[in-house]
């Protein structure tokens, strides 16, 4: 049915997948399982790796090594800042409140710009509340109670 599907054209693929995928998901994870795919795929290509138990086996361990032994490195490169931004260019405009907002909880909700977003607050904040946003922790805005 699929005999142009090799295994290593589809290594590849899983690959190519897993590298363009680290854009959309944080933390330099997914491009040492997408090099460990790669590589997995030029060994098989190459005929050292005929079987599929090889093959699972140096994807897996490749992955791992290359994980372990490179992220730290990598994550220099590719820093993202999880910390609450003051300066951000949300900081100073108003939201709605859809849920409230309980200091420390992840449940509270703002309307902004369209969109509902997690709110943090140091006090609880009822919903229909205007807010001010002070900060931003990923994607949690952090809000405060307008006077």
């Amino acid at each position: 049915m699929f005999d142009w599907l090799s295994p290593e054209l589809l290594w590849f693929s899983c690959g190519v997948v897993l590298i363009f995928l680290e854009f959309a998901v944080p933390g330099v994870i997914l491009v040492f399982f997408g090099a460990g795919a790669i590589l997995t795929s030029l060994l098989t290509w190459a005929g050292i790796l005929p079987g599929m138990v090889g093959q699972v086996t140096v994807f897996g361990v490749s992955s791992l090594v290359l994980l372990f032994g490179l992220r730290k490195y990598a994550s220099r490169f590719f820093k993202g800042d999880s910390t609450e931004e003051k300066d951000d260019e949300y900081a100073g405009k108003l939201a709605r409140v859809t849920r409230e907002i309980y200091p420390g909880s992840i449940e509270g909700k703002v309307f902004f710009e369209g969109t509902d977003w997690r709110a943090d607050s140091s006090v609880t904040i009822p919903a229909g509340s205007s807010v001010r946003i002070t900060g931003k922790r990923n994607i949690t805005l952090i809000v405060e109670p307008v006077n």
